[in-house]
């Protein structure tokens, strides 16, 4: 577990670290600089590489300058240095200083066409995690000219551009890696600025440990396996749970087959799928293990969990609305975020039982302008966003992107980074949502069958994409419940 912070609980340390800790800022630069230049030796091949260093005004600037020095000391001489604009800080001018006296070169900015074409690693030193706004005009220029390049890109501290308050969509440097300072920030960890960061580690630039535990956290990032207590003995299809999925059209017939095996893999002991008439016949071919039954005819209140939306198409409010009213434990994926969305807009939405609800991006922002739920498009925007969703519907919610994020009414937000683009295939999301449906109606609590259903489907995926490289659903199915089994202890 690691706490995502905000990036102005940092600025508060640094400063804590100097005025309470008595540890001079220069230390603190010093120990930042070498932690990023050990983490960056690791990665350049051969003394002669091609280094490019983007030096800001300010105390990030400064640690880039750190940085060039301990590769210069070591005989990583092929270097390049441009000082972008602005009135350093005092400890950015003392490296400055001792860049000069070490005569390491600096260029001009019409020089840096040509130097980014030469080089072999850009260290990105423009702004940290004190920017206040966007990049002005100069600096972001800059920035697109190093995404351009095809030079690897290492940021410290954070990928220059990126910042709590502001909007994903804004200019900002394109890591490979990134080095950050103290704890990880929530700008890292928004669904769409994740990609910009590359590899990431996290150091301590001598913060006091004891201040880094006191911030409070926007989120909490989960980097353990999930566990399972084992089944009993005696335990058999009838007290394993039974999940009743809602879903499936002509056009998504597969959906149903895909949730039904997740809830298996899941441990569910029994699952009926509920669908359209006109569909019975296939869904009763091409999923032998489970019943099937037409969806108007099935009582909701008669299984342990509900899983409402897969393939299920459009229009589906009325019978969304009676399975609400049932009040019983219920996932809502897919479409039936769509319909959800609608009786929210129409003001229909019933009194419900226990709610989990699985959106991808496009549904949570669907969702959240249907109870005029704001999104100001910034990370911390997105954290009040989710747990806003969560609150007003008074629902777990997992919201599914390149990362995951799990939240539950008054609870920190957890984050998962998968990583993993292998998983971006069709079906996932139904077997994720049937996954975390069979571990619910076995009889873990709502959040945690969110959470630890979440931890499986990501372990799947990589187990999946170790054995086959990429692969369909149904295969990723059959590492689901390998990994079930692993993680009961």
């Amino acid at each position: 577990m690691k706490p995502i912070v905000r990036c102005s609980d940092i600025a508060q340390i640094d400063r804590r670290s100097q005025d309470e800790a008595h540890i001079d800022a220069l230390i603190l630069m010093e120990s930042a600089g070498l932690q990023a230049w050990l983490m960056l030796r690791a990665l350049i091949k051969g003394r002669d590489a091609s280094l490019l260093f983007l030096v800001g005004s300010g105390n990030n600037g400064g640690d880039a300058l750190v940085v060039s020095r301990y590769a210069y000391n070591e005989g990583y001489t092929n270097q390049a240095i441009l000082l972008l604009e602005g009135t350093p800080s005092s400890s950015n001018q003392v490296q400055r200083a001792i860049i000069e006296a070490y005569g390491i070169a600096t260029i001009e900015e019409r020089e840096l066409d040509g130097a980014l074409a030469q080089a072999q690693w850009v260290i990105d030193g423009i702004a940290g995690t004190g920017l206040q706004g966007p990049l002005r005009s100069a600096a972001a220029r800059i920035v697109e000219l190093a995404n351009a390049s095809n030079a690897q890109i290492f940021s410290i501290d954070i990928p220059s551009g990126l910042a709590d308050q502001n909007r994903f969509d804004a200019i900002a440097i394109e890591a490979d890696y990134t080095v950050t300072m103290g704890a990880l920030k929530s700008a890292l960890v928004h669904p769409r600025s994740r990609a910009r960061c590359g590899i990431w580690a996290v150091v301590n630039p001598s913060f006091p440990p004891a201040m880094l535990a006191s911030l409070t956290p926007v989120a909490i990032l989960v980097d353990e396996d999930a566990t399972l207590a084992p089944l009993r003995r005696d335990a058999y299809k009838n007290t394993r749970g039974h999940v009743v999925i809602f879903g499936g059209s002509l056009a998504y017939s597969g959906a149903l087959r895909l949730a039904g095996r997740g809830s298996f893999a899941a441990r569910a002991g029994l699952v009926t799928l509920a669908t359209d008439e006109e569909l019975l016949p296939i869904a009763a071919s091409e999923a032998p293990s489970m019943m099937v039954r037409p969806c108007l005819g099935v009582d909701p209140a008669s299984y342990d969990v509900v899983l409402a939306g897969p393939g299920w198409g459009e229009g589906r409010e009325s019978l969304l609305k009676r399975v609400l009213a049932a009040q019983v434990p219920i996932v809502i994926d897919a479409d039936g975020i769509t319909a959800l969305a609608h009786l929210a807009l129409a003001g229909e939405v019933p009194p419900t039982g226990a709610m989990i609800i699985t959106p991808h991006l496009g549904e949570l922002a669907t969702l959240a302008r249907a109870l005029d739920i704001d999104d100001d498009h910034t990370p911390l925007g997105f954290f009040a966003l989710i747990e806003a969703l969560a609150n007003t519907l008074d629902a777990v919610v997992v919201v599914k992107s390149s990362l995951v994020y799990v939240v539950a009414p008054g609870q920190t937000v957890l984050v998962f980074d998968g990583s993993n683009p292998s998983l971006g295939v069709a079906g996932s999301g139904d077997v994720l949502s049937g996954i975390i449906a069979g571990l619910w109606a076995g009889g873990i609590n709502a959040f945690d069958a969110a959470r630890i259903g979440v931890q499986i489907h990501q372990e799947a995926g990589r187990r999946a994409a170790n054995t086959y490289g990429y692969y369909d659903s149904e295969r990723l199915i059959d590492c689901v419940g390998l990994v079930v089994k692993e993680a009961e202890s």
